[in-house]
């Protein structure tokens, strides 16, 4: 009897850790975010990119997905001041993919930017997506403007891949 007393917390405890695990696990067919892999701009050198004047990029502002493999791909190219500082976030809500990209440059700005315009890039990761609609909006937040300024707003179908 006292075995049984001993033994049934210590199964009881590791039920309730294979329970929490489960939980936390996404559940299949939730869309999930990766990771984000910055490019352009945002791997050169500052320094180089300071000695510059006029325009790196004649490339115009960019959005594409594309699904490789089981990676569904946003792909986000932007004309932007050189050598900002950018951070990048983004969320799942239900059926919607909100994607931040934040400038960080604090005040005085002119101690962050050169003279000159780039191409920042970023693909934005996810997986575990379903063949339907996606509402998708992608916002810049630019320290110089008061509001935050709407890149891409709409709706992704991938019902038919």
């Amino acid at each position: 009897m006292k075995k049984l007393l001993f033994i049934t917390p210590i199964i009881l405890l590791f039920l309730f850790l294979a329970m929490c695990e489960k939980e936390s696990e996404s559940s299949p067919g939730t869309i999930r975010f990766v990771k984000t892999e910055p490019g352009g701009c945002n791997l050169e050198d500052t320094d180089v990119l300071a000695t510059r004047d006029g325009s790196l990029s004649e490339e115009q502002d960019t959005l594409l997905f594309t699904i490789i493999n089981d990676t569904l791909d946003a792909y986000v190219g932007i004309n932007y001041i050189c050598c900002a500082p950018f951070t990048t976030e983004a969320m799942i809500s239900t059926d919607s993919i909100f994607i931040t990209i934040s400038d960080t440059c604090p005040s005085p700005y002119q101690t962050c930017y050169c003279r000159c315009m780039c191409y920042y890039t970023w693909d934005f990761l996810f997986v575990d997506f379903e063949n339907k609609e996606y509402y998708f909006k992608i916002v810049l937040y630019d320290p110089r403007e008061e509001d935050p300024i709407v890149f891409k707003e709409g709706m992704l179908d991938l019902t038919n891949i």
